[in-house]
């Protein structure tokens, strides 16, 4: 600011000074705004469907968190509290870390939620409707378990399920034994659950020593079975690798460094986290591949793009899909081992 070297700074050097550096903040930021602009129908479509997978993966975090804490005995204003949480949660820390307003371009201040109410609206939306479909769901699973799979004939007078039909059904029908070990999870892991025999399931289930399994017992189950079932993680699986492209994306546009951008993923997955501790769960990030995937999608992103900026032929939407298959397939991979990809401190083999 000294611009005379007398040791004094006048008002008219103080004013060029901060009007310079206004021009070149200004100029940086038009410049990333340009550069991010598709050029192409190819560009613009993998814009559109990087913004699609945002709100794809909201929603998926919105619903898996709604849903945790309804079982977790929360209330409606609760469980809708921490769905929005575990879907909004991990990008407005990411806004927070980050930042993500620009006055300069008369961009609003704020989360970006708060920009833009749709993301609001698409979580409480979520959140409302899982909350009121889901122990519909579960209702409708148990009663058809005890209905139709076990049969009503086979019921005792109070509606329960004795021993004698609980091993004859799960001899019958393989798909009905495997959603029960399913639901006995994690309390026991599946590989202890195949070993047992289908009366030994029984008296594991039976906690109270009735010598039957009631309906809300078999409830428990279902809601155990679907938590813990394929299905739910591949939700979980497309929820991580949507929000992974939309975070790295968002990193990349505000000019952040490429090492900062490949960390964005992992903190946008934060949400699930933050549901996780809401609910006493264990954490999601520690016994399962939240952390790994997500910043293995971004890091792809990033050198990719790189890539691209240095004359490869990589297009944006072959970026996005080789940075969500990346993602995917490392869930996937853990998902077939059976346990997390990578064991404890002190739990690893030596």
């Amino acid at each position: 600011l000294d611009f005379n070297n007398d040791g004094r700074v006048t008002s008219k050097s103080f004013a060029l000074a901060t009007r310079r550096a206004l021009e070149d903040r200004t100029v940086r930021e038009i410049c990333l705004q340009v550069i991010e602009q598709p050029t192409n129908p190819t560009a613009s479509l993998a814009t559109r469907f990087v913004l699609l997978m945002d709100y794809v993966g909201i929603a998926l975090f919105t619903v898996v968190g709604t849903q945790v804490a309804g079982d977790a005995g929360f209330n409606l204003v609760g469980s809708t509290l921490v769905g929005c949480v575990a879907g909004l949660g991990g990008r407005s820390i990411s806004n927070v870390l980050y930042g993500s307003s620009s006055p300069l371009l008369n961009k609003l201040p704020g989360v970006f939620w708060a920009r833009n109410p749709l993301y609001l609206a698409i979580a409480l939306g979520s959140s409302l409707v899982t909350f009121f479909v889901w122990p519909v769901y579960c209702e409708k699973m148990s009663m058809y378990y005890l209905e139709t799979v076990i049969g009503e004939k086979n019921l005792e007078e109070d509606g329960s399920v004795g021993v004698e039909a609980f091993v004859e059904v799960c001899e019958r029908d393989g798909e009905f034994l495997n959603t029960i070990r399913i639901g006995m999870q994690p309390k026991v892991k599946m590989s202890e659950s195949r070993e047992m025999s289908a009366r030994e399931l029984f008296h594991h289930i039976d906690a109270d020593d009735s010598r039957t399994i009631c309906a809300n017992e078999l409830k428990s189950l279902v809601q155990e079975r679907v938590r813990n079932s394929w299905e739910m993680y591949a939700i979980d699986t497309a929820a991580l690798a949507s929000i992974t492209v939309g975070a790295v994306h968002g990193a990349i546009g505000m000019g952040l460094h490429p090492l900062v951008a490949a960390t964005s993923g992992i903190t946008f997955s934060l949400g699930g986290i933050l549901r996780d501790v809401f609910c006493g769960r264990d954490l999601a990030v520690a016994s399962q591949s939240y952390a790994f995937a997500t910043g293995a999608g971004s890091t792809v992103y990033v050198l990719t793009r790189e890539l691209a900026l240095r004359g490869y032929p990589m297009l944006a939407i072959f970026r996005i899909f080789l940075s969500m298959g990346t993602t995917v397939s490392l869930r996937y991979w853990e998902y077939v081992r059976g346990e997390p990809l990578f064991g404890s401190m002190h739990g690893r083999k030596t």
